[in-house]
This record gives C-alpha cells, structure tokens and sequence, in this order.
C-alpha cells in the first residue's frame, strides 16, 4: 500500500457495531463502554512498534475461500516482525513445516472421503486463495502476545495484493506488508505465563524445509464427524486457544468492519470437547465483546488450541453460538456466556512448532474449572433450600455447620455438597481485581465435603455398597467442617454469622456427589475377609473422613473393617480432639454383635508445628487422653509411614489435602512400594 494511503489520516469516533452494540445492550453494559472508543486507534502505537521486533511468534487469523476464519500460529527469529510505519506490520519469516503427521478431517457430503490427507497450516492457502474483497484485499486479525509477561496488544486490518510479497507453500517462507486499520492494548487477564524452551536458541530458530507439504485439492477427505482422541486431548490439556472472528461489511468505516483474532484462557480443560463441538466460558473482561459481537452477526470463526509441552497445535474452523444465563448453565455449570462452536474443518498439526514452550504460572484470575464429576450435575433441577440450625465453634478460624434441608436427601459419607450463595454477591462491575483476582468470575458457588453422615443404612450391607447414596438411609441434614479462608468470600461470611430465628439464613443445595467414599467390603469369601483402609490426610483434607469414619460407626458389617487415619496437623487444636473422641469411642461388647461387626479406628496425628518441649508435653497429653489416638512430632515421610502402619501394602489408601501435601505423600507411598491402583485421591480444587 502506498505511502501517501498509509498517512492519510483516520478519525476516533464510536467504533462500536451493531453486534456488539446487540450484546452490550442485552447484557445492560452499553453505557459503561460508550465512551471508550478512543483506546481503539487506527494505527500502531509508538510502544506497539518497539515491541513487535522483540517476539518469536505471533498469532493471525485469515479467511478461506469460504470466507471461514482459520488462526495460525507464526513463528520467527527476533525481528522477523517489525512495524516500518505506524501502520504497516511486516511479517518475514520461514515457517517450520512440522515434524509430525498432519492430518486434516473436512466435512462433506455423506459417504464422501475414505482416508487422511495432508495439509499444511491454512495460512499458505488462505493468503493466495481465500476470500477476496474489494481491489482484492483480504481481511487480517492478529494478537501480539508475550507469553513472558502477558503483554497482549490486538490488532487487524487488509492485506492489498501488492503487499504479499512471498508466499511459498513448499519451504514455508513468508513476506507480508500488513496494513494496519486498527489496534488496542489488552489486559493480561487469563494469559499464563511461559517461556521458550528450546534446544536452539531462540534467535536461530530454522525450520527443516523437507517436513513441508502441499494440500493436494483433489485428495479424498472422511466425513467430519468430531474430534479424533488425539485432538481432544489437545483440546483437554489446553489452557488457552486463540479465536478469529469476523464481521466484514464494506459499506461501513474501517474501523468498524474487519477480523478479530484474540486470546481465551483459563485454566487447563476449561474448553470442552462434546462430539463435534467445543464449549468454552466467556469470563469477565472488559465488556466490548468484540469477539463475541462479530458472532452476533457472523457466526463463522476459528480456534486454534495450542500444546505448548510438545509443540502440536490444532485449528478449527466452525459456527458459533453465544448462550447466556439458564442456557449458559446448561452447557457449562455456573457460567454466565459461553461459547458454542459447531466444527465444520480442523487441522491437526503434531510437532509444528519450532520450539516448546515451558509453564511456569497460571493467571491468577482464572476461575476454578469444574471437576468431571460436577460437570455431570442436573442443572434444571429445582434445588433442595438448606436452612443453617446450629454452629459448633472448634477453633478460631474452623467452625461446623449443621443446614436442615427443605426435603430430604441422599448422600454417600466422603461425598460432597454444592451450595448456591449468589444471593450474596454483593460486589459490582471491576475489570481488574489485583487484591482479589478470582472474584472477578466468583459465582459464589460453593462446594465442600460433607463431615456429617447418613443415619445408618437402609438395609444390612451385604448386597448393598457403602459407595451408592441409595444404600443409605435419607437424611434431612447436612454438616460442613468450614476453615475460615483469608480473603474467601464466602467463608468469612460463614464465620461471621450467628443464629437468628427471625432471620434463618438459606440457600440453595444444588446437589450431593462424588466419587471419594469407602471402599465396599469383601463379601465374597467365608468368613469375609477384613477390610483395611489407610486415610491419610494434611489440614481441613480431614472432612471426607470425619464423614466416613461416622457412617461406618453406624454400621454392622459381614466383614471387619480396620481403619488407621494419619492425620497431618498443626496443633493439637488442628485436628479437633472433641471430634476424634468421638470417632474413637469404644463400642459395647468390643464392638462385635453376633456375627456382625463394627469398624475399629485408630489415629496417629502428626503435629507439624513449632512446638517447645512444656508445649510438646502438653500436646502429648491431649492426644494420648484419646483412646486409640497417638502423637508424633515432624513432618509425614517414607518411613514414619511405615512404622505407623506396618501393613500399608494390604490396606485400601485414601489421601485427601492440599495439593503439596497430597504430592508428598504419593511420593512417599511410591517409595514404599504401593500401587497407584490401590490409592484413591480427592483434591480441593472444586
């Protein structure tokens, strides 16, 4: 494009088209956003230009000649971008070809298409044969990312015919002058960090020309029919994709018509694969929606998903839907907007990259990502309403609550409870939260392990499961074992409250569920052979068993159920030694009535907190005043595990806490020779 067309100068006015408009309007933002046009400029700031030159990759989406948007993930030496004018990006470079097989599935008529076939990145066709505008131009969208420090600056604009310079399909070289139309510096928000870690340095990176392949147009393509294993695992290990949309009218200004091509992030398996769609949660941002205004009004658009570990990216192409509130939920529990994506094309792409890429910090303000379990949760369900009747103070920041339930409920001890307190989400609008980045995307959705249990079974167990709710008997209440989090919303809320009969305090319980329960006894052989469970748990990791040992108390068993709980603790305190009284009460008659059985229960607490010798006496005697109830001092290892526990080899393990300490201790069982098939985990990362 000429010099004299680059200077010619472009007006700031509201940028702002009818879809967006659409969107901020239905979701009541339009006048929190009107006056913010002036951040879009039609050129490139002079801190854009310094810092382009300093990447090794960039990200561009383009369109095919279907006009459907593809992104594609450039890479180079330093310096193979640089902006010679304000609104002008050149892109130089040499694609790496990839290593891998590349395999691309395309959606035709039925019974068209018997095999694979091989493609390179859309990019090389899409610039030489996809779709074409006015005197020939094709519309770009881009994001300039550094991964290093979330630096994000978006961009877009046209590509005049004069301008492609090189485009080699062959040996992947390149030569581009982009003209640029409009740009905008983005939060960091959702970008986690990474660095290049390759065996060749950064600035020498050279692709092997050989792995190039050219699309034969006429090879025979499968009828699309979703994601193979390979690609969903892409998709399932991702904790970001780039996404290209479009909104191109030419009879509206430029700064309003044109490609879009941003970033998505959260946290690992926030996009879903369901067949041949890929789900994803739009989180709080800073409320343009320009990607998902060009959706309102053109529903093409492209992913692209990337494995930075191994250097594989994958591309889609499809027709997306926006689904918010009730909708939303139903597709993915608790969001408010979420993208559906219909796939029509992909391309997956093994080894494509010249270098890999090392996590080193995810973004803080991602919010929690759903387990497999709560993503399998009845949404349109009514919830059962659960009233607070009691509170039971242990220390001062780990209280119990006991709810009564509107109806009653079936749960298995171990099993969990998701709670609705979005009734008192209290905060407004903020695009930032430095202090509080997670409150951004807080529903105020809670869930925790129950601590309480069913009373009793419904039958005797013997062709029954402790693991089925439906073994148990109904239950009208509920227990949480609640540690005060600092700065957690809802758990300081909780610590706050104090009973009021004229003010119940209510909420919504969505559901019970989860897979962390006891294993089913041994019923097969005469006698049942015993049961043996090791629990080993670090700080409130406590509450799954506290729930457990108190159904098994409850029951009369075929079969003996030996229980031995390492408990990791503080203090004395820590571990509640009212509560462990009564979970290690002896029963009448040794606990044994005919020939039915009750469990025994044994713990060994390890006090991992500075003690000095009068304090270490004190805490003894605590502990030792407990029947069946031992105390060492120190941290949990190999060997201390085997000596409170000679036996573990023979024994079921359940390990619950926090993530460290749940590390740590596999380790340790990995040093002792136990099977990871013989070891169930639950973790807090609900």
């Amino acid at each position: 494009m000429s010099i004299e067309l680059l200077d010619r100068q472009v007006g700031l006015y509201d940028r702002w088209h009818s879809g967006e408009r659409k969107l901020q309007d239905l979701l009541q933002v339009r006048e929190s956003v009107k006056n913010h046009s002036s951040i879009f400029r039609p050129y490139l700031t002079t801190q854009m230009q310094d810092f382009v030159p300093g990447l090794n990759y960039f990200f561009i989406g383009t369109l095919d000649e279907q006009g459907r948007p593809w992104v594609s993930f450039l890479t180079g030496r330093k310096g193979f971008m640089s902006s010679p004018h304000i609104r002008l990006l050149e892109i130089k470079t040499r694609l790496e070809g990839g290593a891998g097989q590349q395999r691309h599935h395309k959606a035709k008529a039925a019974g068209e298409g018997a095999g694979y076939g091989s493609a390179p990145d859309p990019l090389f066709h899409n610039l030489t044969k996809g779709e074409t505008l006015s005197g020939g131009q094709r519309k770009w969208g881009g994001v300039a990312l550094d991964f290093t420090n979330r630096r994000r600056n978006k961009m877009n604009g046209v590509l005049s015919p004069d301008d492609i310079l090189t485009v080699n399909e062959a040996t992947g070289e390149l030569h581009l002058l982009l003209t640029v139309e409009q740009t905008i510096g983005n939060c960091p928000k959702y970008i986690t960090i990474r660095e290049i870690d390759s065996t060749a340095p950064p600035d020498s990176f050279e692709p092997d020309a050989s792995t190039s392949q050219v699309l034969d147009e006429n090879s025979r393509r499968p009828l699309f029919k979703g994601l193979t294993p390979e690609q969903t695992a892409i998709v399932d290990q991702a904790d970001c994709l780039f996404i290209a949309s479009r909104f191109i009218d030419e009879s509206i200004a430029d700064q309003t018509s044109g490609m879009d091509c941003n970033h998505r992030g959260g946290n690992p398996g926030f996009a879903r694969v369901n067949g041949n769609q890929i789900v994803f949660p739009d989180y709080s941002g800073n409320r343009f929606f320009n990607t998902l205004g060009n959706i309102m009004n053109d529903e093409r658009v492209g992913l692209l998903f990337v494995n930075f570990g191994a250097g594989d990216t994958l591309q889609v192409t499809g027709r997306a839907r926006i689904l918010i509130g009730k909708d939303a939920q139903e597709a993915y529990s608790h969001a408010q907007r979420v993208v559906q994506v219909t796939i029509e094309d992909s391309v997956l792409r093994p080894g494509s990259l010249p270098f890999k890429m090392r996590t080193k910090e995810l973004s803080p303000y991602n919010p929690v990502t759903p387990s497999h379990q709560q993503r399998g949760i009845d949404k349109t369900a009514v919830p059962v309403e659960a009233t607070l009747a009691e509170i039971t103070a242990h220390t001062d920041d780990i209280r119990t609550f006991r709810f009564k339930t509107s109806k009653p409920i079936r749960y298995s001890p171990g099993q969990y409870a998701v709670l609705d307190f979005g009734a008192f989400n209290t905060l407004g609008y903020r695009h930032m939260a430095p202090d509080n980045p997670q409150s951004l995307n807080d529903d105020h959705i809670r869930t925790w392990t129950i601590s309480s249990a069913p009373l009793g079974l419904s039958s005797l167990l013997k062709d029954t499961k402790y693991s089925s709710p439906d073994a148990w008997n109904e239950a009208s209440e509920f227990a949480l074992t609640i540690k005060r989090k600092p700065g957690g919303a809802i758990s300081n809320l909780l610590h706050g409250l104090s009973l009021d009969p004229n003010h119940p305090f209510t909420v919504p319980l969505i559901c019970t569920g989860g897979s962390f329960v006891l294993p089913d006894p041994e019923l097969t052989s005469t006698p049942p052979k015993p049961s043996k469970v090791a629990m080993i748990s670090g700080g409130i990791g406590s509450t799954p068993f506290l729930s457990m040992i108190r159904g098994a108390r409850q029951v009369l068993t075929e079969s003996p159920l030996d229980i031995h709980w390492i408990l990791s603790a503080t203090f004395v305190e820590d571990a509640i030694p009212e509560v462990l009284q009564e979970l290690t009460a002896p029963f009448t008659a040794e606990g044994i009535t005919g020939d039915k059985h009750r469990p025994t229960v044994s713990v060994t607490i390890f006090l991992t907190g500075h003690h000095t010798p009068e304090e270490a006496t004190v805490a003894e005697a605590k502990v030792v005043s407990i029947p069946r109830v031992k105390a060492q001092f120190g941290r949990v290892d190999h060997k201390k595990l085997k000596a409170a526990i000679p036996d573990m080899e023979d024994r079921h393990v359940l390990l619950c806490g926090p993530e460290p300490f749940m590390d740590a201790v596999k380790g340790h069982l990995e040093v002792l020779r136990i099977p990871s098939q013989q070891i169930l985990t639950e973790e807090f990362n609900f």
